[in-house]
Parts: structure tokens; sequence; C-alpha cells
């Protein structure tokens, strides 16, 4: 597939594989997108890596063709960042999908649930925060196994939905809106011990409490403001 995509350049070291279906200026709202990604992580994490291969496509077919993913993902991160470029929230996205290759990039791959809850936050989404999944969440999480340790890409959509969701929650949650928090979880991930949040971590136990994970809810209903 590489041999029939066009080759662009981004800076010294970023390769750029462009759908040849798309116009020959396609890439170039793209590298806007990439670089206000690097902007944004380093404001929100202070960390920095290497460029990745990154790959534009014209719509979910192709995207979704090249790898093991559910019919309703538009972008994702295996090593090389790819998304589909014609989407109003392309820019959204790619922020998304750097904040995985950078936390990557530096060693911190789980759990689950604080990888893509802290892209959702850096990527500024909101579109999670509706009543009905909140209510939904609350009520009936999923298992703490399946947060630490699925690959929500993979998940069934209407599951993939609620694993977002829920780990956007559990990182709101547990930031409150401190961004020197979202750099300790972020901290945490990396160390490999036990208070790096996984299932035997005090404060992650307290905040699973259903009472406390009732008001924290409750919190993230009234408070819909994105972290920053």
């Amino acid at each position: 597939m590489v041999s029939h995509f066009r080759h662009e350049t981004w800076g010294d070291a970023g390769r750029l594989y462009v759908d040849p279906r798309l116009p020959d200026d396609a890439h170039l709202p793209l590298l806007d997108h990439l670089e206000h990604a690097e902007r944004e992580v380093f404001y929100g994490l202070e960390l920095k890596a290497e460029r990745p291969d990154v790959f534009a496509y014209l719509d979910t077919d192709l995207l979704t063709a090249a790898a093991c993913t559910n019919r309703g993902v538009v972008a994702f991160y295996d090593g090389a960042l790819h998304v589909v470029t014609t989407r109003a929230d392309t820019r959204t996205s790619v922020v998304h999908e750097y904040t995985h290759h950078v936390l990557m990039s530096h060693g911190m791959l789980g759990p689950a649930w604080a990888q893509e809850g802290i892209a959702m936050v850096i990527a500024r989404e909101t579109w999670w925060l509706d009543p009905a999944r909140l209510e939904q969440v609350r009520d009936a999480p999923m298992p703490l196994q399946v947060m630490e340790q699925a690959v929500p890409y993979t998940l069934r959509t209407d599951d993939a939905l609620m694993f977002y969701v829920q780990a956007a929650s559990m990182v709101r949650c547990f930031v409150r809106g401190d961004g020197a928090r979202l750099r300790r979880l972020m901290d945490a991930m990396g160390t490999g011990e036990e208070a790096a949040l996984g299932g035997s971590s005090d404060e992650l136990a307290q905040l699973l409490e259903p009472s406390t994970w009732e008001s924290c809810i409750d919190y993230l209903m009234r408070d819909m403001a994105p972290l920053r």
C-alpha cells in the first residue's frame, strides 16, 4: 500500500504518506494539525518525541482495511499515526493520536484507561460529556481489568464508545482540573510500580468506590469545561 501513496515531508525527520485519491495539497492542513498537536502535547505533558510516520486517508474504508479496527474508527496509532483527513474533527483526532505517540515513546504503555483518557483530555474532547452516557458508566461501569487491558479500537463500536467515556471520566475524576495531577498520572504510568495507578492503587480503588464514583460523575455532569 505504501508504494502507491504519495510521499511528502514533515520537517527533517517526519515521513508523510498520502492516499493518492486525495488532492495534491491535502497534506498541507494535516501538517498544520500535526504541528498543533506537538504544541498541545508539550503544553499539557511537557514531553516531546521524534516525529512518527503519518498515513493520511481519504475515507475509513482504506483506513480500516489496513488494520484490525472496528468500522467506527477514523484514526489510530500503531507506531505510526493513521488518520482520515476529510472529516471536520481531523484536528482533534490528530492531537489524540499524537498524544499516544508521545506517551508510548516515553515508555508509558498503560493502563489503557489512562492512555485513552489522557489523550482525550489533551485533545480537549467534550463529546463524551453527555449526561446519558455518564449515567451509564456511573451505574454500570466496565470492570477495571477491561479498562486496564482493552485495545478500544478493536472493540465493538458500542463497547468502544463506553470504554472511551469511562476512560475520560476516570482521568478527569483523578485530575479534578489540576494540570499537575495530570502530569502526575502520566509519570506514574511510566514507573511500572504499584503506585502507577493500576488495580492495586489505593487512590484508584477509592475513586472506584460506588459512592465516590457516583459523586465524581455528578461532578463531571456539573462541570463540563475541558481541563486546562
